[in-house]
């Protein structure tokens, strides 16, 4: 008797066709950032199909894909280059497909991957932060420069030029501050897509790897309060002050994405079709203010627990 198919996939493919095609496809999204220079942040999910290929065939099948990636990856570019797509992509990806494997779920292996990246962000900021920070700002300096400005004003009026000069400006000045902050603020963003992407494929091809809602109801530690104000008090204090504005990035990047929860939460629960209830949640995230909203709404939902009044009332006697 062959193996059996879950509900909702078809005939299983063998596993030697497996892994060829989880590493190619995931080598393939990693590639994307130096072939296609725009499209670099498509690279960033290069871990989903080894997480999906490790769930769906198990432990040992997922490490050999994950290793035939980094194989054709050392192939294509470096083995400088495939060492961080190992420890920077790879594993987070693996944690995720680990955790929700052993019944641990979703959340908690987005929190084991975070902690690796945030681990890996640590030790590259202490041992080579100035160059971090020099390849944060080229690209900022390089908008400001004359040669870019000039060609700007061949297009658009002198005024909006203006302005766009004075945010690139203050946007520099600001990255000279909080580079470190972004940088940890994008291993979160980057864990985050990648686990709501997992999560969309699972709640469609095996809902059973799923524990309850997951994202929707995401809350954060009690504890995250009270660093966003010692962060705060430290931005008083102008010996910390730099140290105070990375606190108060990162925390509020947190109380951004519960208050998206909280969003999520209740658009989940809205009468109408999946993709108005997507159409949603975008059109928050386009909102110039989102960010600014979403963290306040996720910090005033560390007390006020908002999404208690869209559950339907308990009947009585309960």
């Amino acid at each position: 008797m062959g193996a059996q198919a879950r509900v909702g996939e078809g005939p299983l493919p063998r596993t030697g066709s497996g892994i060829v095609g989880a590493g190619l496809a995931s080598a393939l999204l990693f590639s994307l950032a130096y072939l296609v220079p725009v499209l670099a942040l498509v690279s960033t999910l290069a871990p989903v199909p080894l997480t999906v290929h490790r769930l769906s065939r198990g432990f040992g099948n997922g490490v050999l894909g994950a290793l035939f990636a980094v194989a054709i990856v050392t192939w294509l570019f470096s083995p400088a280059r495939a060492l961080a797509f190992l420890v920077v992509l790879v594993l987070p990806g693996m944690l995720i497909g680990e955790a929700v494997a052993r019944g641990r779920g979703l959340r908690r292996g987005a929190a084991w991957a975070f902690l690796v990246l945030a681990g890996e962000v640590a030790a590259a900021l202490l041992f080579a932060g100035p160059r971090m920070a020099q390849g944060v700002l080229e690209p900022i300096e390089e908008w400001r420069s004359p040669r870019f400005l000039a060609d700007m004003r061949t297009r658009l009026p002198a005024e909006s030029v203006e302005q766009f000069a004075e945010q690139a400006a203050a946007f520099h000045s600001a990255m000279q501050v909080v580079y470190p902050g972004a940088f940890f603020v994008l291993a979160a963003a980057m864990v985050l897509v990648n686990a709501a992407l997992v999560r969309a494929y699972l709640a469609r091809r095996d809902p059973g790897w799923l524990e309850g809602s997951e994202f929707e109801g995401l809350r954060m530690s009690l504890l995250l309060p009270i660093v966003f104000v010692l962060g705060g008090a430290m931005v008083a204090f102008v010996p910390l002050r730099n140290v105070g504005y990375n606190v108060v990035l990162v925390t509020a990047f947190f109380f951004a994405v519960q208050g998206l929860a909280v969003v999520a939460y209740y658009a989940h629960r809205l009468a109408g079709p999946p993709f108005l209830r997507a159409g949603l949640l975008i059109l928050v995230l386009l909102n110039p203010w989102a960010p600014q909203i979403l963290a306040l709404l996720g910090l005033f939902d560390t007390w006020a627990d908002f999404r208690r009044w869209a559950d339907p009332p308990a009947p009585e006697g309960d």
